[in-house]
């Protein structure tokens, strides 16, 4: 009688490891995706920091803000370190003291650099709706910071980019 029951029971051995090791890549893998997404978040962050800190010493919207700002090199500046991210996704604004846009250099007191339209693609496809499915649109990533010189060189009296 105990070996006909231990006879009945041998494939569901099997079945279990085959519903365990499922559910465990499952999880490792979201794991590595949610660590690929986290990667990409706390980059993009730096990509604005490292842009602001830029556009305080260069004068307003010179184009090497951008490309400095995303590691860029080669055609239409890409990134070197974000896929999918060029100098097309920084976006640069000046302001006043009161925090109203300006491009007068006199007004200029600071300047915002901010990433935008950031499409993050999963390699690992989500259950969701159709037009998501291996995409995950990043939030507007922002920097602030107070201006310095604006690019402007006392001893020559010209704006160029000290970068």
């Amino acid at each position: 009688m105990i070996g006909t029951q231990l006879h009945r029971q041998r494939g569901s051995y099997s079945v279990e490891y085959a519903f365990s090791i499922g559910i465990f890549l499952f999880l490792l893998f979201a794991i590595i995706e949610t660590g690929r997404v986290l990667y990409t978040w706390s980059a993009l962050n730096l990509v604005t920091q490292r842009g602001a800190r830029v556009a305080t010493v260069c004068p307003v919207n010179d184009e090497l803000i951008a490309q400095i700002a995303v590691f860029g090199s080669g055609e239409n500046n890409a990134s070197k370190i974000i896929p999918g991210v060029d100098s097309g996704n920084i976006s640069l604004s000046y302001f006043d003291e009161v925090g109203a846009p300006s491009t007068a250099y006199a007004d200029i007191k600071y300047v915002n650099v901010s990433i935008t339209d950031y499409t993050h693609e999963l390699l690992i496809p989500l259950i969701l709706n159709e037009s998501t499915v291996n995409n995950l649109l990043a939030p507007t990533f922002s920097t602030t910071l107070p201006v310095e010189s604006l690019g402007y060189n006392p001893s020559s009296e010209s704006r160029v980019c000290f970068a």
